[in-house]
């Protein structure tokens, strides 16, 4: 595969994982814990950080058992301190970081027109944009200044790259990690680092996000209308998701991206004819019309 960079830049993707540090946001659950349990297996350290304290006492003790040495730690990604302690604690057990997953996430949506439902808009902003911000801001500067090959691979989806309605907050949050995403990478080639980036960019994947709301807090959950019983655009989506593709593929994705530095990680092949579409369509101007392979 060739890579990206040019002839005068250092050599990027990272051919041995063994005995180096990966520090993983969202990591007690779905992606994040698949990740963990691959970069485990090749050999890495793993600091796992997570809102949910039951279900990261359950992956450390998992992740432990198997022989993997293990850092947990229970954080909130919308606080950019607890991101600094998580970056302290990490150093000081394992000294440098070399693989960043920016994965902490949920998934909220709702009309724009419905004015009750803003602190919602936030708490998803907040997380799945601001916590990716807050990682690359405070993990970022000792991984350009240690100089050994490493990477960071933030997680997105394929709302990133087309924006399907009722999913206003989701899709704002992640088409801004694409940004970011890509303004790094453009940023790290210019300084000839030896800092890698991926964005992940998946659809449908059996994971929790989409009861995700369950970690909401209950000032944010009480300006949201009653969830109905039955039925509606709930119950669709937790089967679409129920129905996606295994977390181990999109892991193995991910671990074949980091090796070979590879920015975009599609784990779908459905979806990229509506990326082909839109992109056509801005460069016509055509007016946005409902896709429904965006997930």
């Amino acid at each position: 595969m060739t890579s990206r960079r040019t002839k005068a830049s250092k050599p990027i993707g990272m051919d041995d994982f063994s005995g180096k540090t990966a520090v993983i946001t969202g990591a007690a659950s779905g992606i994040g814990l698949e990740l963990a349990k691959q970069f485990g297996a090749a050999g890495m350290n793993l600091v796992l950080a997570d809102v949910e304290r039951p279900a990261l006492d359950q992956a450390e003790a998992e992740l432990s058992d198997a022989g993997y040495q293990v850092l947990a730690r229970e954080i909130d990604v919308r606080e950019h301190h607890q991101i600094v302690d998580l970056d302290r604690a990490a150093r000081e057990r394992f000294g440098n970081v070399h693989v960043l997953c920016n994965n902490a996430g949920v998934g909220a949506g709702g009309p724009v027109a419905d004015p009750d439902n803003l602190e919602a808009w936030r708490w998803t902003i907040d997380i799945n944009l601001w916590g990716v911000i807050y990682g690359c801001k405070v993990f970022l500067p000792a991984m350009i200044e240690h100089g050994e090959q490493c990477h960071i691979v933030n997680t997105a989806s394929m709302a990133g790259l087309g924006s399907a309605p009722m999913m206003g907050p989701y899709n704002i949050s992640k088409y801004g990690v694409v940004a970011l995403s890509e303004t790094l990478s453009k940023e790290m080639q210019m300084m000839q680092s030896s800092v890698g980036v991926s964005v992940l960019c998946p659809a449908f994947v059996a994971t929790g996000i989409a009861t995700s709301d369950g970690n909401m807090p209950d000032d944010v959950r009480s300006t949201l209308p009653e969830r109905p019983e039955g039925g509606g655009m709930q119950d669709m989506l937790e089967a679409m998701v129920a129905g996606g593709i295994s977390t181990e593929v999109v892991g193995k994705h991910v671990v074949d991206a980091v090796r070979n530095d590879r920015f975009w990680i599609l784990t779908h092949d459905e979806p990229k004819a509506g990326v082909t579409e839109r992109a056509e369509q801005i460069v016509n101007g055509v007016n946005p019309v409902v896709n429904p392979g965006f997930a």
